[in-house]
């Protein structure tokens, strides 16, 4: 995970300071919905905060909205720093006898990909959680902070914008 130092063996975190010539990857970061919005697009499906390209993000919000579809369900998912997030799942006819929909008005905890269709982001959900105890949604903007500290440093300067750490 992002919290056990610079460099791990088993591939979590490759350190920034590396390779110079090569980008440093996350593969698990939480965030806010307002950073992953204002998060840079380097390509069709990539983004980057601060030079650190994102892999796999998580966060922690309340569901405001869901459209079921067919193949997927839609979820707009509110932290309160932004406007909602759109979150897409992807279902098969096994997992949706299994599945349990989030109804608006539940907290969840969601893990997933970022990406853009037609210019809005969106992230492609590889798991959605209800969250029970409301400490976790404390306990979620805690790691926010203490991650982004950590990789991005007290007022560090990044591309286009001041980044102090947590970004609302």
């Amino acid at each position: 995970m992002w919290n056990q130092g610079h460099s791990q063996s088993t591939g979590g975190i490759t350190s920034h300071n590396a390779v110079m010539s090569k980008k440093a990857t996350l593969q698990m970061l939480p965030c806010t919905v307002s950073q992953l919005l204002s998060a840079s697009q380097v390509s069709n499906n990539d983004f980057e905060i601060c030079d650190w390209k994102l892999n796999q993000v998580s966060v922690v919000g309340i569901i405001r909205g869901y459209s079921p579809f067919v193949t997927n369900i839609q979820y707009s998912v509110d932290d309160m720093t932004g406007p909602p997030l759109n979150v897409k799942q992807w279902v098969n006819a096994e997992d949706c006898a299994l599945m349990t929909f989030a109804s608006p008005g539940t907290y969840v905890k969601v893990t997933g990909t970022l990406h853009s269709f037609s210019g809005q982001r969106s992230l492609l959900a590889l798991n959605i959680r209800c969250i029970k105890d409301l400490n976790e949604i404390t306990s979620h903007m805690l790691e926010v902070v203490q991650a982004h500290m950590q990789f991005f440093g007290k007022g560090v300067r990044c591309e286009h914008e001041y980044y102090s750490g947590l970004t609302v």
